[in-house]
């Protein structure tokens, strides 16, 4: 038994590591994320629902685990999912908390949309873990990593990693990545999105992108307006409560030098704390003071370390330049996918049409007869035309009697279509980019 229970826990922790807690490197997502999206793409593609709903067909149908609303939240303030109601609010003094999923909405954003399933039906399914009578993707045809393009930071915490990965925005990763594929000259140092102003120079960004790690230094944004000895704050380092930020400032506030009002709100655009000097004595003094100190107090950083699991269960460290080309390069597969699968399609109906044209001419008499038995028409349009029984029995059975003699058969417009697709898959390069010149533009 000794020897049996670090096993199980070795085998517990692999799980975790490559099922639960750290993105797939192919499109950007943790199991959960990928799976409500595939709910919300179910149930609430067209209109919002309440939360509950995509929270139950997720457990119902792939994630078996205990209810993902907190993902949910999460998801909606990185706007891959729309929300509507009280949502979770993160600026002021006290974050406000969203409401219960019973009295939000949600719906699957447009840009995910356009972003994450315009090739849904050409990636691999497997059996669901909730349901074996449910199929979910292996992973969804991303154009760029979703957890590169939130608000902010995803992290995760597994057995012996811990990952905490950047965003940023969409128009910098697309020019990112045309850089990579050598569609531009000059390389574009992009910045994570944060509402600090960062202080680090352009070499420390760039190692992120092309190692996955970095610690970025930032410096949180104040307005000062010395002539009311009123500073506002409007940012701070991320990972400190304001109470532990307003920890540095005890004497002041405890002496009554200075006093602060939160005015944070939308229209204030976020955060908004406003400090003022109190005393009529002294107030330059107090107010350069507090001032420095407030410089200080903002200074800080942000560390991040990529790490994923990749394609073949490995969990390591991958850098942004990687992921961007891993999922670009899924991308153009399941495109290459797409052409081929659809020119097949068009090679099969062009038989079909051939066919039909074939049939057409004895098709008339024998739906002339009071008495119309199928198996006794196809029999003798197969020795009228000589061909196999079986192939005319499945035209019948694809389209009605009346279709058959009305459809149009233009084979030449299937050539033309045809030809498109062939061209597109030639210049597959370029028909992707087209593709990504779309969705940022």
């Amino acid at each position: 038994m000794d020897n049996i229970i670090p096993v199980l826990y070795r085998d517990y922790g692999l799980y975790v590591n490559h099922f639960r807690m750290f993105p797939l490197e192919i499109d950007g997502l943790r199991p959960v994320e990928r799976r409500i999206l595939m709910s919300a793409y179910q149930v609430a593609r067209e209109r919002f629902v309440k939360s509950a709903k995509i929270d139950g067909h997720t457990i119902a149908n792939f994630h078996p685990h205990g209810s993902v609303y907190g993902t949910i939240i999460q998801m909606v303030l990185n706007k891959h999912l729309e929300g509507q109601g009280a949502w979770k609010v993160k600026w002021g003094t006290k974050p406000a908390e969203a409401a219960a999923m019973r009295y939000t909405e949600c719906k699957i954003a447009r840009k995910t949309l356009d972003l994450a399933f315009q090739l849904i039906d050409y990636v691999p399914m497997i059996e669901a873990e909730a349901d074996k009578y449910s199929k979910e993707p292996v992973f969804l045809s991303t154009m760029f990593p979703m957890c590169l393009l939130g608000v902010e930071p995803i992290q995760g915490i597994g057995f012996g990693f811990r990952t905490n990965i950047p965003c940023y925005h969409l128009e910098d990763l697309y020019k990112r990545l045309m850089y990579l594929l050598k569609k531009t000259k000059d390389k574009p140092t992009i910045k994570p999105i944060t509402d600090c102003k960062i202080v680090s120079p352009d070499s420390v960004l760039e190692d992120l992108l092309t190692t996955g790690k970095a610690s970025i230094e930032i410096q949180g944004l104040i307005r000062k307006e010395p002539s009311h000895h009123k500073i506002v704050l409007k940012s701070w380092p991320p990972g400190r409560s304001f109470e532990a930020f307003l920890g540095k400032f005890k004497s002041e506030l405890e002496n009554q030098d200075i006093g602060f009002i939160d005015e944070s709100s939308k229209a204030n655009g976020g955060t908004h704390i406003v400090f003022e000097v109190l005393k009529q004595r002294n107030k330059d003094e107090i107010y350069e003071k507090f001032l420095k100190k407030l410089e200080e107090a903002v200074k800080g950083a942000m560390s991040f370390e990529t790490i994923v699991v990749d394609r073949n269960l490995n969990v390591r460290n991958w850098s942004i330049d990687e992921f961007l080309l891993s999922s670009y390069n899924m991308y153009t597969q399941l495109n290459e996918k797409m052409l081929q699968t659809e020119i097949n399609k068009l090679e099969l109906l062009k038989i079909e049409y051939k066919l039909l044209e074939k049939i057409r001419p004895h098709l008339g008499k024998h739906l002339r007869e009071k008495e119309i038995i199928i198996d006794q028409v196809v029999k003798a349009l197969s020795e009228e035309v000589k061909e196999d029984e079986k192939t005319i029995k499945e035209l019948f059975s694809k389209y009605r009697i009346t279709k058959l003699l009305a459809l149009k058969l233009d084979i030449d417009a299937i050539d033309k279509e045809q030809a498109e697709l062939h061209n597109n898959l030639t210049n597959l390069q370029t028909f992707v980019l087209k593709q990504y010149v779309g969705v940022v533009k």
